[in-house]
């Protein structure tokens, strides 16, 4: 039985976890006992890094494409965001991947069909929430403001996926999105919305994010709304710990703990 009400589901890096993931899913009533769409008119945010580490890759994508599209036949939504994982992949950066080259590079041309088609995306916003994998730095902040009169979490989101489906289209990755910080052995004193770690993002902004942020790829204990930063971390672990968050309708977040 589903809620009536509409409702956003967002779910932390996925890594392979494919009986995590499905009893997340279960629990939040988006799929049925036989791991069908019958959320309705509710939507899923997939953080991103569905791929590697867990035993069910190719798995768990399978799920994701599949609900995709029933769920949009039903008028829900599947959001999927590209974690740094699958973006080394589209980048042919095949070594970080436990993918034997071949296989990598069918991958590879699968996720740019799925980007160029808009079925990932770099970022997704909802009622004021800006999604990204791994969050955007006050420096990436201040890069946006420059171009948009008015920078909302909404805003912010057209342009990256903008700028997003740009790179991969031309197969150019020089936007300080794509950025790898100096704490991952990159060149940049802070990362790009693949690459950033938790400790670099908060202490980019000495009085919090001036929009609301949710995003993965740093490992947490524990699921956490931080009212302070204006910060989400969803990256809990499927394979220790099942928790996700909820965005009801009038977008008050809640985490919820199987």
């Amino acid at each position: 039985m589903q809620k009536s009400a509409r409702k956003l589901i967002a779910i932390g890096d996925v890594h392979g976890q494919f009986e995590g993931l499905v009893k997340i899913l279960r629990h939040a009533q988006l799929i049925d006992e036989t791991h069908h769409w019958c959320g309705g008119h509710n939507r899923l945010v997939q953080i991103g890094d569905i791929l590697d580490r867990g035993p069910s890759s190719l798995k768990v994508a399978s799920l994701l494409d599949r609900l995709q599209a029933e769920a949009e036949t039903s008028g829900g939504e599947v959001i999927r965001l590209i974690g740094n994982h699958e973006l080394e992949l589209l980048m042919e950066n095949y070594l970080i991947s436990e993918f034997q080259r071949e296989q990598a590079m069918q991958i590879r041309e699968k996720l740019i069909g799925q980007v160029l088609a808009g079925d990932l995306k770099a970022a997704y916003a909802y009622k004021g929430f800006l999604f990204t994998h791994a969050g955007v730095t006050h420096k990436l902040f201040r890069i946006f403001s420059l171009q948009l009169a008015e920078p909302n979490a909404a805003n912010l989101a057209i342009l990256m996926n903008l700028i997003f489906q740009e790179s991969i289209k031309h197969a150019f990755f020089k936007h300080p999105i794509f950025n790898i910080s100096i704490s991952r052995r990159g060149p940049d004193r802070f990362g790009g919305i693949f690459w950033e770690d938790l400790e670099d993002l908060v202490s980019s902004y000495p009085q919090g994010s001036p929009v609301w942020q949710v995003f993965g790829h740093t490992p947490v204990e524990t699921l956490v709304i931080d009212r302070v930063m204006n910060m989400i971390a969803l990256d809990v672990g499927l394979h220790r710990k099942l928790q996700y968050l909820e965005i009801n309708d009038h977008g008050i977040p809640a985490v919820i703990s199987l």
